[in-house]
């Protein structure tokens, strides 16, 4: 994929790709939404993208950098903890999953089993991203338990401390 230039146009906090052969690419490696003639990426695969596979984000036909785009996606939405998220995005996908944002379903993320593309398997565990100096509501953890369950996934919290290392629990339910 690193000999193809990857272009795509900045929307809020969403990437538009718009040239055939690169959302081929794209799709392949599970990356983004196919819609008819184009490939919306998340804030999350735009930044791993840029990072990662060096992608070109153009807004106005201006390049823009990494930090620029950050900065351009917090100005547009209240993504809270954005870089902490990522941190677990980048983390997860670096290991060869596939990861795509959980949002409709309730969830930070949802990820799918290790090998597997979106078309092959079920979700198998989704994700919410929590700093360690955040409390959590107990009534909170026991309904995403019950909706990841309802999903047929696992429930994982990743805690990601000061110095962005994450801690990974798999919170479940038991019945007596």
């Amino acid at each position: 994929m690193s000999k193809t230039k990857l272009v795509a146009q900045l929307d809020g906090d969403k990437a538009i790709v718009t040239d055939k052969s690169t959302i081929d690419i794209l799709i392949q490696k599970g990356y983004g939404e196919r819609y008819e003639n184009y490939l919306v990426l998340d804030v999350y695969e735009t930044i791993y993208l840029m990072e990662n596979r060096n992608m070109t984000i153009l807004l106005k036909m201006e390049d823009l950098p990494k930090n620029a785009v950050i900065k351009k996606v917090l100005e547009t939405t209240k993504n809270n903890f954005l870089m902490h998220k990522f941190h677990v995005y980048k983390e997860i996908r670096d290991k060869g999953y596939i990861i795509k944002t959980g949002l409709k379903f309730g969830f930070d993320f949802r990820v799918y089993p290790l090998g597997k593309k979106i078309d092959d398997a079920h979700t198998q565990f989704v994700l919410d991203v929590c700093p360690q100096d955040i409390a959590l509501r107990t009534e909170v953890i026991a309904r995403n338990v019950r909706m990841a369950q309802g999903l047929h996934a696992k429930y994982v919290l990743a805690i990601v401390d000061n110095e962005l290392e994450i801690t990974y629990y798999n919170v479940d339910r038991e019945k007596f």
